[in-house]
């Protein structure tokens, strides 16, 4: 998968960059985050500017992202259900309300570069919740900026391991989402105990 990407890379330069960071940040599996460490590579190399890029990525995972939210508040969840594949399971969908519930807007933030794998399906439930769509945009672009920003630099700085970096970065971005959403599910329960007990507990 990642030559097939970065073999699109080498053919379409920045527009095919554009259009594989779109299709990823909208929900399809691509190795977004190696491909801008590649082009980060090419940026040091004097290849292509480093204003070029980190523009054109902007551009192409904000179109994939305000898909995804557009998705969700026109098509609602039953177009959801219909369009997403089963084997992706209604499990990230219930994570990522889970986390736009207790989080709003840093749920956004964060999800576009902290807890990157959940960030399609954020985009669905925020369009679903019908969160104000200039607040979406604002948090998007912020959190994105970081994201491309901080992987075209990887790139940039350490272009002769790229893949191993690459593989160390992203078995780190899913440690850190499972982590999040294990003590966000933790904290949830522990509330719901504590509830309990206080329902229990004889009235003086």
């Amino acid at each position: 998968m990642s030559e097939s990407v970065l073999a699109l890379f080498a053919v379409y330069g920045l527009p095919g960059m554009f259009a594989v960071l779109a299709a990823g940040q909208f929900g399809v599996p691509l190795p977004t985050s190696i491909l801008l460490m590649s082009a980060g590579a090419l940026a040091a190399d004097g290849d292509i500017s480093p204003l070029a890029l980190f523009l054109w990525a902007l551009a192409g995972a904000v179109t994939g992202d305000q898909a995804g939210y557009a998705l969700g508040r026109f098509g609602g969840r039953a177009a959801l259900e219909r369009l997403m594949p089963q084997r992706w399971g209604r499990s990230g969908l219930g994570q990522a309300e889970a986390l736009s519930a207790r989080w709003g807007s840093l749920g956004i933030f964060f999800s576009r570069w902290l807890v990157s794998p959940l960030g399609p399906w954020i985009n669905i439930t925020s369009g679903i919740a019908r969160y104000s769509w200039p607040r979406f945009l604002f948090w998007d672009v912020t959190g994105e900026s970081i994201w491309i920003a901080g992987y075209a630099a990887l790139g940039y700085g350490f272009s002769r391991s790229i893949a191993g970096l690459a593989d160390f970065l992203a078995n780190l971005g899913w440690l850190v989402g499972a982590v999040a959403v294990t003590l966000l599910l933790g904290w949830q329960l522990r509330r719901a105990m504590l509830h309990s007990r206080r329902a229990e507990e004889p009235e003086h």
